[in-house]
């Protein structure tokens, strides 16, 4: 639409009062041809042509945004960048709804990203695990987990809530392979993500207490990362901080419905069964919540590292 069309057509109306009634019709339907959004609204003529200052104002409006290279880039200023304002009848009358743009989401679920992304572990070898190079036998064999990651990684809006993952099987036959992948798509379409050996976390953790640092930030962040996909379950040194800081963490992401991912060598069933009993008032119900909220898949097979190993002198 244009601004110097739609301006013209109301400074020609003058005051309605003083027009002949024929007069205020031709020039609404003419905003109405220049305005479909506004033409499917409805409004009497007298409604339309009360509204011009709103019209003039969505029309500018609506000139900004069409040129949009982003919401960094926003033209508008103040309290309008990143908002885009819609047309509504209240009353009779033509008044504007606000809303933020999808520009302005894409903007902060970036900042969304690079925020967490501190604390993931993603470097240029895991970048390199996608969903192109996953083994085509693992595929064959399990169509079903490759099917639900894929759908997770490819699907996933933040903020939703959705089952997760939990991967078994030996080592070596693809379990962290899958999981990069679902990560690296995420992180790809800007859905924040976190992807963490559980080790790591751990290790984390410990160096926030050695440094007298606030712990609580980090397990805030765990907590409540749209994606959080913990790597090698049940193969750190647990211990009653472990399994604690552990439990705080799935606890509240059961209790938000966040999809959370998880590799292990161990069924879930069997996880930390090689702890005394003292720990078990942690671990099952630990136990309980992984498998509550997630879809559990075995993936069997040779061990690829085994398979393709480098044989110099023998």
């Amino acid at each position: 639409m244009s601004l110097e069309k739609v301006s013209r057509v109301l400074s020609g109306v003058g005051g309605v009062g003083a027009k002949r009634r024929e007069d205020a019709g031709v020039a609404a339907d003419r905003l109405r041809a220049l305005l479909p959004s506004v033409a499917q609204l409805g409004l009497s003529d007298e409604a339309l042509l009360r509204a011009g200052p709103t019209l003039l104002e969505l029309v500018r409006q609506e000139e900004i945004c069409g040129a949009c290279r982003g919401y960094e880039l926003c033209g508008k200023t103040g309290d309008a960048r990143g908002m885009v304002d819609r047309p509504v009848v209240y009353a009779g009358e033509l008044v504007v709804e606000s809303s933020h743009c999808r520009p302005f989401f894409d903007y902060m679920a970036m900042r969304r990203a690079q925020r967490f992304g501190a604390y993931s572990s993603l470097g240029g070898a895991e970048k390199r695990m996608t969903f192109a190079n996953f083994p085509d036998v693992q595929r064959r064999r399990s169509p079903r987990l490759y099917e639900a990651a894929w759908k997770l990684a490819h699907e996933y809006q933040a903020g939703q809530e959705a089952k997760g993952l939990f991967v078994f099987g030996p080592a070596g036959v693809g379990k962290t392979h899958l999981l990069l992948a679902v990560a690296n798509q995420l992180t790809e379409r800007r859905v924040a993500t976190i992807f963490v050996q559980v080790e790591a976390l751990f290790d984390r953790l410990r160096s926030a207490i050695g440094e007298g640092r606030d712990v609580d930030a980090i397990l805030e962040a765990f907590s409540t990362v749209p994606v959080l996909i913990l790597d090698e379950l049940g193969q750190e040194r647990a211990n009653e901080f472990t399994l604690e800081k552990l439990f705080r963490i799935v606890n509240q992401r059961f209790a938000t419905g966040l999809p959370t991912l998880y590799s292990s060598n161990y069924a879930p069933p069997d996880l930390y069964r090689r702890l005394s009993e003292d720990f078990m008032n942690i671990v099952d119900p630990l136990r309980s919540r992984v498998i509550g909220m997630s879809r559990v898949a075995y993936l069997d097979g040779e061990d690829h590292r085994i398979a393709n190993m480098e044989l110099l002198d023998l």
